[in-house]
């Protein structure tokens, strides 16, 4: 046979996965005295028995345990009904012939070496010394009867329940304490809140203000985004007279406001017109009717003139469609305010 059909049948009958057939076969070949290798098959038995060190330890499912168990206690009651053989029980058949015993084996004599046990059994006829029943006296059973059973100490059932009314107060007075804290705390938050809600409505109330103020302003705003505003207090030429006046120009953009109060009534063919009064010149800046919903007047064309040639302002009351020389009624007056000498000096 091949050396490696050898090796082979060696490792598959070591493994014990070899079939009929070449079990057969190999039982044969040992038996007419083949040829293995020395050692083989010794060596793979060995192999073979330490490949269990190496496997890990599966559990089965829980599944399978309860059907085992199942299985095991259904067993159980078929043994007791007698449907299944106990096979724990043992059955020997007597045989006829035994197995004689060896003449080399030694035989020891234990009766020579047993001692005898003294016989101290006591016996069971013998009759026990009777003994006479006394009955105490009346008076005894009376005393007996009255004596009063001394109570147990109960210093250990005293202390624990000491002990735990003092846990449960200790309880008590924790749980009153950190619920007045958190009390306390509550109250604390919400007069802060009414406080902050306070704060909030107060900032509505201002924001609401402020975006009314913004838009009926608007142009007011807009206009003070110009740079080098000057600001002329406009006044009545009587000092009883209640007509003011404020006017807003920007030289630079060739803009202005006028905001007028307390202005007398007009005729339907009059209007009030605002003049500049330079030392070569007049200029119209504008005619205009004052109405409720307008609190500035806006001016749009300004001439270019120094501001040193600029001697005042006036407000007259002029006939519709504007005049170019101030006949009628001056209603306000105003001028620049001068720089004297003192600032100079100073701003030098």
């Amino acid at each position: 046979m091949p050396e490696d059909a050898i090796k082979e049948m060696i490792s598959a009958f070591a493994l014990g996965c070899m079939d009929d057939t070449n079990f057969k076969q190999f039982r044969e070949y040992c038996e007419k005295n083949g040829t293995l290798p020395k050692g083989g098959l010794g060596d793979l038995q060995n192999i073979i028995a330490l490949i269990p060190t190496i496997l890990d330890i599966t559990s089965p499912n829980e599944e399978l345990k309860n059907e085992l168990g199942k299985r095991l206690i259904q067993i159980q009651k078929d043994i007791k009904a007698g449907t299944i053989e106990n096979r724990r029980e043992t059955r020997i058949k007597g045989t006829t012939n035994f197995i004689q015993r060896d003449s080399s084996t030694k035989v020891f004599n234990v009766s020579e070496k047993r001692l005898q046990v003294p016989n101290n059994s006591v016996d069971k006829n013998k009759s026990k010394p009777k003994t006479l029943k006394t009955f105490p006296k009346k008076e005894n059973i009376t005393r007996l009867n009255t004596v009063k059973p001394q109570p147990q100490p109960q210093n250990n059932k005293s202390k624990s329940n000491i002990f735990l009314w003092l846990f449960l107060v200790l309880i008590i007075v924790a749980f009153v304490i950190i619920y007045n804290s958190f009390s306390n705390k509550i109250d604390i938050l919400d007069s802060k809140n009414v406080e902050l809600s306070n704060k909030i409505s107060k900032l509505r109330t201002d924001l609401l203000h402020t975006n009314d103020f913004v838009n009926k302003n608007m142009e007011f705003i807009e206009f003070f985004n110009n740079p080098y505003i000057e600001l002329i207090n406009l006044k009545g030429i009587n000092p009883d007279s209640k007509e003011i006046g404020k006017l807003y120009l920007s030289f630079s953009s060739g803009e202005g406001l006028l905001q007028l109060q307390n202005m007398p009534h007009l005729e339907a063919e009059m209007s009030f017109q605002l003049w500049l009064v330079s030392k070569s010149a007049t200029f119209s800046l504008g005619a205009f009717e004052i109405t409720p919903d307008k609190k500035y007047l806006k001016i749009s064309e300004i001439p270019f003139v120094l501001k040193d040639e600029i001697e005042m302002f006036r407000v007259t009351k002029e006939i519709k469609g504007g005049t170019f020389i101030p006949t009628g009624e001056t209603i306000l007056f105003g001028a620049l305010r001068k720089e004297t000498t003192t600032t100079k000096k100073k701003k030098r």
